[in-house]
């Protein structure tokens, strides 16, 4: 007698750079005590995904967890599918990369389990029309998706009863309809009522099938999961219930769905599950979609209509967040570099494999996005990407036996304007002409860290529900992640702060009278100038390795609008840990005036409220001296941030006293565990008082950046400053 099927999936992943706590957690709350359960019922069979960034991991820490594996392998009890080695989103790296990615895991997976893939993990089941070609190239032939891809292209929930074909250039793969409905049952329903469902199911296709396959964290990561699946024993009665109905219900893996009859052949548009379209609006498109959802369900049209209603697309992230553009084209570039040193070097090909391991690790997708996860707003998932990519490019250096200092100019950011990419065997910079003719990436190539991985504060639609957030105290239910609105700490709504520029480096201000430290901080204040955003003439000098760019705008002083040339050039030495910096300002009238001028940077040592991370002045730690801290200084020449824990420094020193204002980035975000305050990084401010003239005023800068005494011996200091 046939049976009616529920072919069942596990993803389980952890992002490159997450702690080694979060790691440990997941694997002792959710994935080891899954397939414990799962070798105590026999009868059940299913597929499971891991990253390689969570294979390498497992492998390391618990071995045994590999024999657990094995023995569930041997015994036909686990399917293992492939994906993209480090998670990426596949549509988001180049195809070359898309098929190395796919072939590096599915033969992990064969060198340790002796089993062959066929099956694939669609990072966060983001698909594109382009796809099945790749796919089937790198040795794929099924793969799950959402039923929301095929609602998108107008079928009916009632059409996706099996596996469909589809194809890009004659090449097929076979795609499984995931049920939205089950993913949002399992684990937050009640047993009974997911046993219902099925047998509703059967009851009208008694030989058929639904799909399931999500995250493994929905048994044991996410908030109140672990108790809900093992201690209050969802998981297992819920196995127990599939037992007690084997009469006509049982789970078997994936690859028995892609190996049934197909019910036809299916074109999708690119989509992703419902959030991740919403989440990639803009804030206003956000609350728009979110109302408009609102309105048809209050309405009673959503259940019909709601096909035809669907928010942006996944690549809309890198018009929402710069900084993850800027992410994201950097990996283009290491990418487009390493592909062509190895077509120019077809003999050199076993020298690349370390940095090609570092560029598929950069394209880990946690950091490139953000929705109800930390994503992009994460530090520490930046800067593990930023370090991937460092090292990845510092590598490609040495493979071309770079020298000297070197520069290519380019539309790196692709926003139809050239940048200018410098790189010496300490740092590596990217500077914007076209946008104020700031800094926008300084990277220490020794240390393979970042400076300037910090985040704007911007507004994100979903800040409205913040005044409705409770203490997660007061929230002791079992609920999916998208319904949870909770605050983690009080206070949280005056961090709401909207910037309108970068937070990078050298970015010019000209203060009114009335900007203070509060104003400046909280980006409420009517810049004078128009240097900020504004486009710059630039000139590279290869021979003495020195950037100048050049901007004539004006400012709206009192004495009515006065036009000013701002100059500032950048000198660079192949083998130094800083960077000469100048500024010269120039009235082009007969017109006078005092004004106070501003060079605002920011960078980013990763924790603001630490002991061994702090602030000195001129020498001297700031009190209280932490990197979260305000404060302002009169006459100073010298500000360094330092950290001790990673022995890196950088420090800003002018031939001139300067005041000097120093102030936190915090963010507010929606984490799975409520709404959080995120320390992005620093903001330093260089205040000048000068007098607009035809007679030049001229600053000197000396920026460091690099190992922690080398930077303070640049700024005349030879010991630690803390304490």
């Amino acid at each position: 007698m046939s049976k009616f099927r529920l072919a069942f999936g596990i993803h389980n992943h952890q992002p490159v750079g997450n702690f080694e706590a979060v790691f440990e957690e997941a694997h002792q709350k959710a994935y080891l005590p899954f397939l414990k359960l799962l070798e105590r019922f026999p009868e059940i069979s299913v597929s499971l995904h891991q990253s390689g960034i969570l294979w390498r991991w497992q492998k390391a820490r618990h071995s045994e967890f590999f024999e657990l594996v094995g023995r569930l392998v041997d015994a036909g009890r686990i399917e293992l599918m492939t994906g993209g080695f480090y998670e990426p989103i596949l549509t988001s790296i180049p195809e070359r990369d898309i098929i190395g990615q796919i072939r590096m895991l599915s033969e992990y997976i064969l060198s340790h389990f002796e089993t062959e893939p066929r099956g694939l993990w669609l990072t966060e089941r983001i698909w594109e029309p382009h796809l099945p070609k790749l796919l089937s190239q790198a040795g794929v032939s099924y793969l799950p998706v959402d039923d929301t891809h095929f609602i998108y292209a107008g079928f009916e929930h009632s059409q996706l009863t099996g596996p469909f074909i589809t194809e890009a250039e004659g090449k097929t793969v076979t795609l499984l309809p995931i049920q939205k409905r089950l993913r949002y049952m399992l684990p937050f329903g009640e047993v009974e009522d997911v046993i219902a469902e099925l047998r509703s199911q059967a009851e009208r296709r008694p030989d058929g099938l639904a799909v399931y396959a999500d995250d493994g964290e929905k048994f044991g990561v996410w908030p109140g999961t672990h108790g809900h699946c093992y201690e209050e024993e969802w998981l297992p009665r819920f196995f127990e219930a599939v037992q007690k109905n084997s009469d006509w219900l049982e789970i078997v893996p994936l690859k028995e769905a892609a190996n049934s009859d197909a019910v036809g052949r299916a074109y999708l548009p690119s989509a992703s599950y419902e959030e991740m379209l919403q989440w990639s609006l803009p804030a206003t498109a956000f609350l728009e979609y979110e109302n408009l959802e609102s309105w048809m369900k209050d309405e009673g049209q959503w259940e019909r209509y709601g096909r035809f209603v669907r928010g942006g697309h996944w690549r809309g992230f890198l018009v929402k967040y710069e900084e993850s553009n800027l992410m994201h084209k950097k990996m283009l570039r290491v990418s487009r570099r390493l592909a062509e040193f190895e077509a120019a070097n077809p003999n050199r090909l076993d020298e690349t494999g370390k940095v090609r391991d570092r560029l598929y690790a950069s394209q880990c997708n946690c950091p490139y996005w953000h929705g109800v996860f930390g994503g992009l707003y994460l530090p520490h998932i930046r800067q593990a990407v930023h370090s991937s990519l460092i090292e990845a490019d510092s590598g490609l250096r040495q493979l071309l036996e770079d020298t000297g200092v070197t520069a290519e100019i380019a539309d790196y950011d692709a926003d139809g304007r050239e940048e200018v990419v410098v790189a010496t065997d300490r740092l590596s910079a990217v500077f914007r002409p076209g946008i104020g003719g700031m800094l926008v990436d300084l990277s220490l190539n020794q240390q393979n860290f970042c400076l300037t991985d910090t985040l704007m504060r911007r507004h994100e639609g979903y800040h409205q529900k913040l005044s409705i957030a409770v203490n997660p105290d007061a929230s002791r239910s079992t609920a999916s992640i998208h319904d949870r609105v909770i605050a983690k700490e009080e206070g949280l709504a005056d961090l709401l702060v909207q910037d309108w520029h970068l937070k990078r480096c050298f970015v010019d201000h000209f203060l009114p009278p009335e900007a203070d430290l509060p104003s400046v901080h909280t980006g409420r204040f009517e810049d004078m100038g128009d240097f900020t955003l504004e486009p710059f003439e630039f000139n590279w000098d290869a021979h003495s390795g020195r950037l100048t760019m050049r901007r004539e705008g004006r400012l709206n002083c009192l004495e009515g609008p006065i036009p000013v040339r701002l100059t500032k050039t950048f000198c660079f030495d192949h083998d130094s840990d800083y960077v000469d910096v100048s500024y010269e300002i120039v009235g082009l009238s007969d017109t006078d005036a005092e004004v106070r001028f501003a060079v605002e940077n920011n960078f980013n040592f990763l924790a603001g409220h630490a002991e061994n991370r702090y602030l000195a002045v001129d020498g001297a730690r700031t009190e209280p001296g932490y990197l979260d801290s305000i404060g302002q200084h009169q006459a100073a020449r010298s500000l360094a941030m330092i950290d001790d824990f990673m022995s890196l420094g950088v420090a800003l020193s002018s031939d001139r006293p300067a005041e000097i204002w120093h102030m936190p980035i915090y963010t507010v975000s929606l984490s799975e565990g409520g709404f959080e305050k995120v320390y992005q990084g620093t903001t330093l401010v260089h205040i000048f008082k000068i007098g607009i003239s035809r007679r030049p005023w001229v600053m000197k800068l000396v920026l460091a950046a690099g190992a922690r005494d080398s930077v303070l011996e640049r700024i005349g200091i030879t010991q630690t400053v803390n304490g």
